[in-house]
């Protein structure tokens, strides 16, 4: 079975101060990113583009094209880009620092370098910060940076999870100091929502307000591929931690 992995890298931005309070600024960020080149590079051609859901929510995640005014913002466009920091009014750019831990990964260390050739592009002078990972842990993680951030967020299986805690003021885990009042009202409404309908209608107006305001630019996630015996009865690969309790309920049929 192949399928996509719902653990997605993004970039995080101080955003309660310049410049990356003005939304031109997210923009711009975001069209710089060659998100092709990273799947084709990093994934070897095989990868999924992450909107403000993760790809792997299939079931909650508007398609790139059904986003709205926000859709072009997945594009890949540097001119464009360029543009929107000259607007915005950084027409030479300026200076960032990414904190960054490798996790261990070399394949997050190559995403890390497209990641900065691709703002350098567009005029950003970005520095790495690497941090040991119990560093990056205690501060970065939890948006105690200078300027950007970069890392992986756990998987989930419930959309709510992956708009609560990083949009929401006051959560740890909002990495990008997100404070938007239009923003925590959806959140909250869609989680006091029991009709499922309703509540996947205030989840697409969620996410195409999420691609105007680029608060976090997603990267590319990664296809995984399982395998297992035939005689492995009642049993599918699982995007959360529960394996344990998944193969309670497993057997061998021979």
């Amino acid at each position: 079975m192949e399928f996509a992995s719902n653990v997605v890298a993004d970039l995080q931005m101080r955003t309660d101060k310049p410049p990356f309070n003005d939304p031109r600024v997210r923009q711009a960020l975001s069209l710089a990113i060659d998100r092709r080149r990273i799947i084709d590079d990093a994934f070897e051609g095989v990868g999924n583009v992450n909107r403000p859901l993760p790809a792997a929510l299939s079931e909650w995640a508007l398609p790139v094209a059904q986003l709205g005014e926000g859709s072009r913002y997945y594009q890949y466009d540097p001119a464009e880009a360029r543009r929107l920091l000259a607007a915005a009014g950084y027409p030479k750019g300026f200076p960032v620092s990414v904190c960054f831990a490798t996790y261990g990964s070399t394949l997050l260390v190559d995403i890390m370098q497209m990641v900065l050739k691709n703002l350098k592009d567009v005029g950003l002078d970005a520095k790495l910060d690497q941090r040991e990972y119990g560093a990056y842990v205690a501060t970065c993680r939890l948006g105690k940076y200078e300027s950007m951030g970069f890392g992986p967020a756990a998987p989930f299986l419930e959309p709510d999870n992956a708009l609560f805690a990083p949009h929401a003021p006051n959560e740890p885990r909002n990495r990008s100091h997100v404070t938007d009042a239009v923003l925590t009202d959806l959140i909250v409404r869609q989680r006091r929502t029991f009709d499922v309908a309703k509540r996947r209608e205030l989840m697409h107006e969620i996410q195409r307000y999420l691609a105007r305001q680029q608060y976090y630019v997603h990267m590319p996630s990664q296809t995984y591929t399982a395998v297992w015996d035939g005689a492995l009865k009642n049993y599918a690969p699982n995007l959360g931690f529960d394996y344990g309790g998944r193969l309670v309920a497993a057997w061998l049929d021979r």
